[in-house]
């Protein structure tokens, strides 16, 4: 009986030092995580009798440790819904459990996977189209070379950019200038051929009026011939 009692005072020593150095960890830490996969609740106070205020902290979640209570076995949180409370601390540990980070290496690998299988189909299709292009592909090679280049160039020289905004200013300024100006001509050509036309009219009428009076005035002018009336 009495090496049973020893045994158990072994291990509640132990787990109570194994307590009290998690403790000292977390309380040392910015943060903490809930361990295991299991919902711990977020109590109002420092004991499983204080009221619930969340039922389901799940594992992963990165909790701001406030404080602790006097005995440690308890810590205050505020969660990242900013909501604070009391939770055991044999539930949190100051590193990601290793079952959440393995989730999100495999969530990461099959997203690396992912955009790996989509760089090779462009990958592919890149090959197939080069193929296709035949003779082209030196040039448009060529070409990417001298783009890298102008674009490490211009990556190093950055400050022209402002220079370049100017001048691309004011070209757009010169190009609205120049619209509006061959805009007023268009409209003065306009102008021009509605006179035109409006003179040749005119001189239309003015022809027509000349032909008219030249019709009524020339036989009055021409002079009659008399007529022999036999006494001659």
């Amino acid at each position: 009986m009495t090496q049973k009692l020893s045994s158990a005072n072994r291990n509640c020593l132990f787990f109570a030092l194994f307590v009290s150095l998690c403790s000292v960890d977390i309380h040392a830490q910015d943060s903490g995580y809930i361990a295991d996969r299991i919902l711990v609740p977020l109590r109002s106070g420092a004991g499983n009798e204080y009221r619930i205020l969340n039922r389901g902290l799940p594992t992963g979640t990165q909790l701001k440790i406030l404080g602790r209570s006097e005995d440690g076995n308890w810590l205050e949180v505020e969660t990242p819904g900013g909501s604070q409370g009391w939770v055991p601390s044999q539930h949190v540990q100051s590193q990601l459990p290793a079952a959440t980070r393995v989730e999100k290496l495999e969530e990461e690998m099959a997203t690396l996977r992912r955009q790996l299988s989509e760089a090779q189909s462009r990958l592919t299709d890149s090959q197939s189209a080069a193929n296709a292009a035949g003779g082209e592909v030196g040039a448009l090679q060529a070409q990417l070379r001298n783009t890298q280049q102008e674009l490490a160039e211009v990556q190093r020289i950055s400050a022209a950019a402002i220079d370049l905004d100017a001048m691309n200013s004011e070209l757009t300024a010169t190009l609205e200038s120049e619209r509006n100006t061959a805009e007023l001509l268009r409209l003065e050509n306009i102008r021009l051929q509605e006179r035109i036309e409006s003179i040749q009219m005119l001189d239309g009428a003015l022809a027509v009026l000349l032909g008219v009076i030249i019709a009524f005035v020339a036989p009055r002018m021409i002079p009659r011939r008399r007529r022999n009336d036999g006494w001659s």
